[in-house]
C-alpha cells in the first residue's frame, strides 16, 4: 500500500466523495495533493501515462491534476484522447513548466509556487464541491 492508498484508508466515507486521478511521476508530489484534498475527495496517483490510462479505463474520474512531464510521453496526449473520444472530465494542468496556449485543460496552477489554498480553491471550483468558490482567476 502506497502513501496515497493509506491516506484513502483513513478517509471517512470515501466512497461517497469525488475520484481524483493524480498524473505526475512525482511521488512527494502525490503525497502532498493527496494530504491536501483527502478526505473531501478520493485521489488515486498514475506515475505515468500507461498508468493513467489503466487508471481511466478501469475508473471514472471526476477531476483529472496532471503534470504533464511524464517519463513515457507528453501528457498533453493524454488531455487530446479524452477530448478526441467526447470525454469533458475536468483537467487542472499542474506544473512547473508554462503549459501551450491550446492545452485544452479546464485549468493550471503552477508548481511549486501554488499556495496549498490556492491549490484547494481550484479542485474544490472545478469539483463544484460545497463552499466552492464561485468564480476563480487561475493563471494562463
Amino acid at each position: 500500500m502506497n502513501m496515497t492508498d493509506a491516506l484513502q484508508s483513513l478517509a471517512p466515507g470515501a466512497h461517497a466523495v469525488p475520484k481524483v486521478l493524480h498524473v505526475d511521476r512525482d511521488e512527494t508530489a502525490a503525497l502532498i495533493l493527496a494530504t491536501l484534498i483527502v478526505p473531501e475527495t478520493q485521489v488515486s496517483h498514475a506515475a505515468s501515462l500507461g498508468d493513467a490510462a489503466v487508471a481511466l479505463a478501469e475508473e471514472h474520474y471526476a477531476l483529472i491534476v496532471l503534470d504533464p512531464d511524464l517519463p513515457d510521453g507528453d501528457g498533453y496526449e493524454l488531455v487530446r484522447s479524452l477530448r478526441a473520444r467526447g470525454d469533458h472530465t475536468p483537467v487542472l494542468l499542474y506544473t512547473a513548466t508554462h503549459p501551450d496556449l491550446h492545452h485544452d485543460a479546464h485549468a493550471f496552477l503552477p508548481k511549486p509556487w501554488t499556495s496549498p489554498r490556492q491549490l484547494w480553491q481550484a479542485v474544490s471550483y472545478l469539483l463544484k464541491l460545497e463552499g466552492a468558490p464561485a468564480a476563480l482567476e487561475f493563471a494562463a
